[in-house]
């Protein structure tokens, strides 16, 4: 029986989420953990996985979307595998759509274009976001570290050139916040508070600008990252999409020296997320987080990794 698989990476949001839905510039860099999904053919579409906290309805959804984007009219039992968790603010669900379009590809031996990926990838993240950016499936695509705008007229998105890896801890709520809700509170926080949003995006533009220049440089200064992540975080807190786990995870990585610990993606639970100095100061992180009944993973940006 023929088996084809395809893989992508999971990603963060270094700077610049919610703001990103209404054109705000984000900054987002691919990380270590990556979904792969394997496909089998089969008489009816069918999903499994061992990996925990999917919703089977919204994956078949998508895999229906990806399937009729790519004018499919087979059917697949589809496997996710990796190491990659699927909760919110690690682009799981944009991950899996990348890797399921691989996986179809390399099943009819289709040379797709990752312009073409991205654009099939983002049909299948409908099913799962409803209205989403097109970040997740960018990052999820492209690899690397992008500066991402969405336009109505067509998202665009540049390569940042970092010359150094980054050492994060990612920090579990255990809360599931699907990110579509996430967004409609945002924009009912807008709707009623038109003036404070604004202020609050000019804000979150300034420290995506700052934030590129200086990850850019020969010698990026980490602790700057890290302050400007902690102001991202005052931004995120105004427009009330952080909890009061995802306060308590936070505090814990500043007490253990963390550079800068921000949500990452959607908030409302899902990911905390912690730049630090390297694995040996992450580990000790993670440790403080589990023994505070948090679930929390190691992770790595690596200028070096390809897609």
């Amino acid at each position: 029986m023929k088996i084809a698989t395809g893989t992508a990476g999971g990603k963060i949001i270094l700077l610049g989420e919610h703001f990103a839905v209404n054109g705000c510039h984000a900054i987002a860099l691919a990380i270590s953990n990556k979904s792969v999904v394997e496909i089998t053919p089969l008489d009816k579409i069918s999903f499994h996985t061992k990996v925990g906290g999917t919703i089977p309805k919204l994956t078949n959804k998508a895999i229906s979307n990806i399937l009729e984007a790519m004018n499919i009219k087979d059917k697949f039992n589809v496997e996710l595998k990796g190491d990659l968790p699927t909760v919110g603010g690690l682009g799981s669900s944009a991950a899996f759509c990348v890797s399921l379009t691989r996986a179809l590809a390399n099943y009819y031996g289709l040379k797709l274009t990752n312009e073409k990926i991205n654009e099939i990838a983002y049909k299948g993240e409908l099913a799962f976001h409803g209205n989403p950016s097109g970040l997740d499936n960018t990052i999820a695509t492209y690899g690397g570290a992008i500066k991402f705008r969405r336009n109505p007229a067509g998202n665009k998105f540049e390569q940042l050139k970092l010359n150094m890896p980054l050492h994060f801890v990612l920090g579990l709520t255990g809360i599931s916040s699907p990110t579509s809700k996430m967004v409609a509170k945002v924009q009912e926080f807008k709707a009623k508070n038109e003036q404070l949003f604004q202020k609050l995006f000019d804000q979150a533009q300034e420290l995506v600008s700052d934030g590129s220049t200086i990850l850019e440089s020969e010698n990026p200064d980490l602790e700057l990252i890290g302050k400007l992540m902690n102001k991202n975080q005052e931004l995120l807190r105004a427009i009330g999409v952080s909890t009061k786990e995802n306060e308590e995870v936070i505090k814990i990585m500043l007490e253990e020296s963390a550079l800068g610990a921000k949500i990452t993606g959607g908030g409302g639970g899902g990911t905390c997320l912690a730049l630090v100095k390297d694995k040996s100061h992450a580990d000790k992180i993670i440790l403080k987080l589990k023994k505070s009944g948090f679930k929390a993973l190691y992770s790595v940006f690596s200028p070096s990794r390809k897609v």
